[in-house]
């Protein structure tokens, strides 16, 4: 999977998130920072009520999160919950951990459809 890849897949999954949260999502101002093994270093931000998917370094991300490419897989085609993968050692998350369950959310609310 390469980052444009990844890229779509993350929207594709926010955007129906986001017919279920609604309005919840659109309040966060949160960027996450990915270390993903494979791809170049890339954030997820959230800000305004808009998400963007950008390859780089965020100036001032909540948490780091690390994990191989296979793990990072899994978990945008909805095959792993984060929180699991978090609790196996198979993602590391260094800053604000707690910051990440609101990343989390977006998965679970698609996968509880």
């Amino acid at each position: 999977m390469s980052l444009e890849e990844a890229k779509t897949k993350f929207l594709e999954i926010y955007n129906k998130a986001l017919e279920k949260m609604g309005d919840e999502v659109k309040k966060w101002n949160k960027a996450y920072q990915f270390e993903v093994e494979g791809l170049p270093e890339f954030y997820i931000e959230f800000k305004e009520g808009e998400v963007k998917l950008e390859e780089g370094r965020h100036e001032n991300p909540l948490a780091t999160l690390r994990m191989s490419k296979e793990v990072f897989e899994k978990i945008l085609n909805l095959e792993m919950d984060p929180m699991r993968a978090f609790m196996m050692g198979k993602m590391k998350i260094s800053g604000n951990v707690i910051e990440t369950t609101h990343l989390r959310k977006i998965f679970d609310v698609v996968r509880k459809g």
